[in-house]
């Protein structure tokens, strides 16, 4: 993935309490139908990894709570900032349980996924909205695989390559640089998940579309959702006179148009299963009729 990894750090783990509380409907809805695709699931989780909660949004954890009630609730923010800001935007919120329940995936200074800092499991990690700006997301499905239990499920949401395709377009018909940083095709985070550990992965897409009446509107939705991490963006800040060209290149597309800007959004979802240890077979091994039942057994699917 071509993305910078000190803005994706910033971006990820810099937001403020109100973008944590602040509802948005294309966020929630995402979030939403990501909770769907967990129904077919024979799961009953004890524990629930939320993977970055500050960017999936509180909607996404009350419906965690909501959807297993049972469950102790646990999350994973990098940084010591960014855990304060959230524990003190849920103190706010009754969420006292929760807050009790947590405990860090890893080590202080920041993600580990080799060496955890802590050896505790958990049955489901879900991850909303948050992969696509993972400065190493190898690095961060590996710490999911590790940390699942067996038959454990990670599940995720994410944008994908035909995110924002209007505006790309209208970036290169101006002669300006991309927009957004390149965005990682569903197959080939399918891929991804069984490199680092994790089997059967279940993959689709879909595709979510705004519309705008108003440029101003869609500016604010842009700055809610997300930020230009692609290394080849300028390092500068933009001047008065690109954002004055921005904002008319935008008004001229609008009326062009019939009066109503579109932004695209595709919509990646990705689940896999954590695997049982496979028997280590050397030599002539003897292994009992009860223990290859408790081995089958042990192997079916949370589908089944």
């Amino acid at each position: 993935m071509f993305i910078d990894p000190v803005a994706a750090n910033a971006w990820l783990e810099h937001k403020s309490q109100l973008h944590f509380k602040t509802s948005h409907p294309l966020r929630d809805e995402v979030s939403s139908r990501l909770m769907e695709h967990l129904h077919g699931m024979v799961l009953e989780p004890q524990d629930i990894l939320s993977w970055r909660p500050l960017s999936a949004g509180q909607l996404a954890l009350t419906q965690l709570r909501d959807r297993f009630p049972k469950a102790k609730l646990h999350f994973w923010q990098e940084s010591a900032r960014s855990k304060a800001l959230l524990m003190s935007a849920l103190s706010k919120k009754g969420w006292g349980q929760m807050l009790k329940n947590a405990w860090p995936l890893g080590a202080s200074s920041g993600l580990n996924p080799i060496d955890l800092s802590s050896d505790q499991q958990v049955d489901l990690v879900y991850a909303c909205l948050s992969l696509h700006n993972e400065p190493d997301p190898m690095a961060a499905i590996h710490a999911w695989a590790k940390c699942l239990r067996p038959h454990g499920v990670a599940i995720f949401s994410c944008w994908g390559p035909d995110t924002l395709k209007e505006l790309r377009a209208l970036y290169a018909k101006m002669g300006w640089t991309e927009p957004m940083h390149p965005l990682v095709d569903m197959h080939n985070w399918g891929d991804l998940l069984v490199q680092n550990g994790l089997s059967d992965p279940v993959m689709d897409m879909e595709y979510l579309t705004l519309t705008y009446d108003r440029v101003e509107v869609l500016m604010s939705d842009l700055r809610f959702l997300g930020r230009n991490l692609n290394p080849t963006r300028p390092q500068a800040l933009r001047t008065r006179a690109f954002r004055k060209a921005f904002f008319e290149a935008l008004e001229d597309e609008r009326i062009r148009l019939g009066g109503r800007l579109t932004l695209t959004f595709e919509i990646v979802y990705g689940h896999a299963f954590k695997g049982m240890p496979k028997l280590k077979m050397q030599g002539e091994t003897q292994v009992s009729l009860q223990d290859m039942k408790v081995q089958l057994k042990n192997n079916r699917s949370p589908l089944s």
